[in-house]
């Protein structure tokens, strides 16, 4: 077990003893879990559908033979041609998440999963000493909790950043311990690519010379508060060890999930919406959506084959059956699956009362709407189709704009 006895810490604020358990290249260690003989492979994760074919992760194996992160998988191959390639199951990692999220909290009341690195949890161990013993001990029990196929790593701070850096400098299932008062000089040691910052910032960082914490903790808040804004100040502070940011443990909020096994695996985005459109019904008739409303809804996928696909809509108002199946067909009107479908689950949450729409008074509607439906009436009997189009929003935050909006056909 590894302990960090160094120089006495300055200025410090911590919140108490708080554990991070980290799970390095996580969805390639859960895809491990169901093909346990590929361990100590060079594996490599490519990308998700639809995005550019580089590495998306590499386990180490695969990095001593010159494999990184970002280069063409095509590049990857003629460089290790043992290189053993596997796709990403976002369902699966999920569900592996929320087993491995529920077997911590079941060791402590405050959990947190970080938004930002996946397969990485903080635990606050404060007060929990007459039930998981000191925090060595308490690291130790945490990494017993989960699977040692996934090689987890645990670290213990005086704050979350300590502890999350302490996690990535851990042997797989040797817990690495900082005192407190060993907190500053542990960071002084430690590189800057390891502060919350985007990329960019980094390599600023970087270009200026300052390469560990200790060289940005050696210079004046103000200067660094100056160029980098609050993100910089706040990285000035974590350099210190001053971090006071609490284990925040997750809300519960209701949600209902509805799953259907289809008769054949599903190719098309028709099939699939009639699908989701089923589920949808089928959901509204629960006791719990009675009356009630959703502002959130993830699809998951079971491909043909054993991958999946996942993707999570947040709605801008509450929708009701009926709105949210026509919302469905908007927001998926140009998708394309990534494979045969053999499964579909939809997960609904964000429950809220239903809301109401204030509709315009009798005589403050507008004009041109009668005529209008009129016209189209007659366009239809003349050439069998309504030749008018509706223009509707579908991703106005794209940054394609044919993405932002879409025609359909005006039928009223």
């Amino acid at each position: 077990m590894s302990q960090a006895s160094l120089g006495p810490m300055r200025d410090q604020s911590q919140t108490g003893p708080i554990a991070c358990v980290f799970i390095p290249h996580f969805a390639l260690r859960v895809a491990l879990l169901e093909r346990p003989e590929l361990d100590g492979e060079p594996l490599i994760l490519e990308p998700l559908p639809g995005t550019r074919a580089n590495v998306a992760d590499a386990t180490p194996e695969a990095q001593t033979r010159g494999i990184r992160p970002g280069m063409s998988v095509r590049e990857a191959i003629a460089i290790c041609s043992e290189a053993v390639i596997l796709t990403p199951n976002p369902v699966q990692e999920a569900a592996v998440a929320a087993r491995l999220l529920s077997q911590l909290e079941g060791l402590s009341p405050l959990v947190e999963a970080d938004a930002t690195t996946p397969g990485c949890w903080y635990v606050d161990l404060r007060g929990l000493e007459r039930h998981l013993g000191p925090p060595p001990v308490a690291a130790a029990r945490l990494l017993a909790a989960l699977p040692p196929a996934l090689r987890p790593r645990a670290g213990v701070g005086p704050g979350k950043f300590v502890a999350r850096v302490a996690a990535g400098h851990a042997n797989p299932g040797e817990p690495y311990v900082v005192a407190p008062e060993h907190g500053a000089a542990f960071l002084a040691r430690v590189a800057v690519r390891w502060l919350p910052l985007p990329a960019e910032d980094i390599l600023r960082l970087e270009a200026l010379g300052l390469r560990t914490l200790g060289e940005l903790a050696a210079l004046p808040a103000a200067k660094i508060a100056a160029r980098f804004g609050p993100p910089g100040r706040h990285a000035w502070d974590l350099a210190h060890g001053r971090d006071t940011e609490p284990v925040r443990s997750r809300q519960r909020e209701p949600s209902v999930t509805e799953w259907m096994d289809l008769p054949a695996p599903a190719t098309s985005r028709e099939t699939l919406l009639l699908a989701l459109g089923q589920l949808v019904e089928r959901a509204f008739r629960r006791p719990i959506l009675r009356g009630r409303a959703v502002r959130q809804v993830r699809i998951r996928l079971r491909l043909e084959g054993g991958g999946s696909w996942a993707k999570t809509l947040t709605l801008r108002s509450p929708y009701t059956a009926s709105d949210l199946i026509r919302a469905l067909r908007l927001r998926l009107e140009a998708l394309e699956l990534p494979g045969p479908a053999e499964a579909v689950a939809l997960d609904l949450g964000g429950l809220t009362n239903e809301t109401g729409v204030q509709e315009r008074l009798p005589g403050l509607r507008a004009r041109w709407a009668t005529p209008l439906v009129e016209a189209t009436r007659q366009l239809k009997q003349r050439y069998g189709d309504s030749p008018l189009y509706r223009i509707v929003e579908v991703e106005p935050w794209s940054r394609i704009p044919e993405r932002r909006h879409a025609l359909l056909s005006y039928d009223p």
